[in-house]
C-alpha cells in the first residue's frame, strides 16, 4: 500500500491510494496520511483509482480522515473507485457518508 499526498495547489490537495487498504497496512498509512489534517480550508480528493481492495479498518481509516478535514473546514472528496471497492462502500453504507468526484 502506499499514500501520496499531493499538493496541486494553495486550497487543493489529492491524497492517492495505491493498492491494497487492509488491517496489516492502516497504521502505516495512518501516519503517512497525518499531514492532510494540518491542512485549513482546502479541498482534499482521494483519488482511489489504484485502490485494489480496502477493509472495514480501511473504511475506518477514510472515516477519520472524513471527520478531521471536516473539523479544518476542509471539504473531502472521493474519486476513481473501481467496482470492488465501491461494492464494498455500497454494502457497508459508506457511500452515503462521503461526497464523490
Amino acid at each position: 500500500m502506499e499514500a501520496t499526498i499531493r499538493k496541486e495547489s494553495a486550497n487543493q490537495a489529492t491524497l492517492i491510494l495505491d493498492g491494497r487498504l487492509d488491517t496489516s497496512v492502516t497504521q502505516q498509512t495512518e501516519k503517512e496520511i497525518e499531514p492532510l489534517f494540518d491542512l485549513k480550508d482546502t479541498e482534499i480528493v482521494i483519488d482511489c483509482s489504484r485502490l485494489e481492495y480496502i477493509s472495514s479498518s480501511g473504511l475506518r481509516m477514510l472515516m477519520a480522515i472524513n471527520q478531521r478535514c471536516r473539523a479544518n473546514g476542509c471539504s473531502l472528496y472521493i474519486k476513481g473507485l473501481k467496482e470492488v471497492v465501491l461494492d464494498v462502500f455500497t454494502t457497508t453504507g459508506f457511500i452515503h457518508l462521503f461526497q464523490f468526484k
